[in-house]
């Protein structure tokens, strides 16, 4: 077997266990929209270079048939593939979006780092519905008083109100506030080349008044998250900056 075949065989091998990964990825930790915006595609790419770069090229520096030791020597390239491999994907599984949290007219994304950053635990959100990430509303005391407290303790605690996970309660779409909609001259500004505001209307049909557009953070973006005006439900992501 000459060097080349031997590292195009541990690329095969490695090109399915990539294939699994991107499921993982793509399907499990960062469905739809949130591989684009909250780090999903930056995890993977670290990943590719691990799996499909790292361990066929060593192996393509060091075989040689007949070579002494070389058992030992692809014995160890794969040891070092996997444990890398490992490290990428506990780094890529913890930096998973939780929760997308809807909050004062706005969703924001929320992972373990999110909580760690305010001391904050970490919540298990097992016992709310859907699958994961999860989609919850924060309830926010409807008392003034209460709210006011709430709100100054968590100013002074340089906390958002997405981390105040002892008051989240399952997302229902009638919980959003119509009226903290962006306005839609605000989305046909911003969308200055029109490309994506017809990108949208090319997949769910109908006109741009049929929706409603609310600020999404990311933790590598901030958008928008539409939603159909006639019933509230979510429909899916503007690929477009948002209004900060």
């Amino acid at each position: 077997m000459s060097r080349l075949q031997a590292a195009l065989i541990h690329l095969g091998i490695s090109l399915l266990a990539f294939a699994g990964i991107v499921y993982l990825v793509m399907e499990r930790w960062y469905p739809d929209f949130l591989f684009q915006t909250d780090g999903g595609w930056q995890g993977l790419r670290i990943l590719l270079g691990v799996d499909l770069v790292l361990g066929p090229l060593l192996t393509f520096i060091v075989y040689r048939a007949g070579k002494p030791g070389l058992r030992f020597d692809l014995s160890v390239i794969g040891i070092v593939q996997v444990s890398c491999l490992a490290a990428g994907l506990w780094i890529v599984h913890s930096e998973r979006p939780l929760a997308i949290v809807y909050v004062d007219g706005g969703f924001f994304s929320v992972n373990a780092k999110s909580f760690d950053e305010v001391g904050a635990p970490v919540p298990d959100l097992d016992s709310m519905p859907g699958n994961h990430p999860k989609w919850v509303s924060v309830n926010v005391p409807v008392d003034l008083t209460a709210q006011s407290d709430l709100r100054q303790r968590m100013l002074g605690n340089h906390r958002m109100l997405a981390t105040v996970s002892d008051l989240y309660v399952p997302f229902d779409p009638q919980q959003v506030e119509r009226s903290e909609a962006r306005p839609l001259d605000e989305i046909v500004s911003r969308d200055r080349d029109a490309r994506a505001t017809q990108s949208w209307l090319d997949a769910y049909g109908g006109v741009l008044s049929d929706y409603v557009f609310y600020r999404y953070g990311g933790q590598y973006s901030i958008a928008y998250l539409g939603f159909n005006a006639a019933n509230g439900e979510f429909v899916g992501y503007l690929d477009m900056p948002a209004k900060r």
